[in-house]
């Protein structure tokens, strides 16, 4: 029995799309919420099995992994604790863990947790074996809540304010590519297994790049105003005393300026792990924003 948590969320929607593409032929046990819209499981002929309940409750998570012998967990990792717990309990062989490569900020607000959580269930290998991978900044459509916000505001305006300058790397990797990296990791437990990877974008790019190919996508001409780390940091930081609704933190300011590019290299030789490039993966996302404003 595979057991999947968040298979109707932004990822696992293409991780089920490719079970469907491979007609994946063993029993699958999926949690989902009363809400979710399970139109595409209700309709893959795959032996799916629904269990409606809430993934913060140990008794549900208890009695919903029986008879589970794989489980991948891509919904918050702030679940994975309690997730792993109930898994070690049936006597689950095997957990892929999706989390985040938050985990190597310099902030600790923003990697502390995510270190302590992974790091403590790292240690329990000796009883159940663990796979981790960490996903880059994930887009690929108005249900990344990252870069669509990015394209709506865009489009909206022609100014864009840049805090610093523009050259941290990033590396954001499209919603299908992980999709697909969970199903191949999945089918090639000889090398996958007790293993941990990074999963990004096909090559990494400046800040202002990105900015500039998410204009050029949209064919907008934005003029970027680039303004001073250190006026950002302290206009951030009055802002915040000003306001207790602040959009933006002074640390968030200071943590744009981090690169977050990270090597694939060790997925691409483990399980052919081959992300596209931004610039196509965003042109897809683009052209589904203007379609849904009636812009295209």
């Amino acid at each position: 029995m595979l057991y999947i948590t968040g298979i109707t969320g932004h990822t696992g929607t293409w991780l089920l799309k490719r079970l469907i593409a491979e007609n994946y032929q063993g029993p699958i046990r999926c949690v989902v919420r009363k809400n979710s819209n399970t139109t595409l499981i209700d309709q893959s002929e795959l032996n799916i099995e629904k269990v409606y309940g809430d993934l913060d409750d140990i008794n549900f998570l208890m009695k919903s992994m029986e008879n589970v012998k794989t489980m991948i967990h891509i919904s918050w990792i702030m679940h994975s604790p309690k997730v792993v717990e109930a898994a070690i309990a049936n006597n689950v062989n095997w957990a892929i863990l999706v989390h985040t490569t938050g985990r190597f900020s310099k902030y600790k607000s923003a990697s502390e947790e995510y270190i302590n959580i992974e790091d403590s269930l790292l240690e329990r290998k000796n009883e159940i074996n663990i796979t981790v991978l960490r996903p880059t900044m994930i887009y690929g459509s108005a249900a990344d809540r990252n870069m669509i916000k990015l394209i709506d505001f865009m489009n909206r305006f022609r100014l864009f304010p840049l805090f610093g300058k523009g050259g941290n790397l990033m590396q954001p990797v499209h919603a299908r590519d992980l999709g697909n990296a969970y199903y191949d990791v999945l089918m090639n437990p000889g090398v996958t297994m007790n293993n941990n990877y990074n999963l990004s974008g096909k090559n990494p790019l400046t800040y202002r790049k990105l900015i500039e190919t998410v204009s050029k996508k949209l064919n907008k001409k934005t003029t970027l105003v680039t303004l001073p780390l250190g006026f950002s940091v302290f206009s951030a930081r009055i802002y915040n005393k000003l306001t207790s609704k602040a959009l933006i933190s002074e640390e968030q300011v200071l943590r744009m300026q981090e690169d977050k590019a990270f090597s694939y290299e060790k997925a691409k030789n483990d399980f052919g792990y081959n992300p596209i490039d931004f610039e196509e993966g965003i042109q897809e996302e683009v052209e589904l924003y203007l379609k849904s404003k009636g812009q295209s």
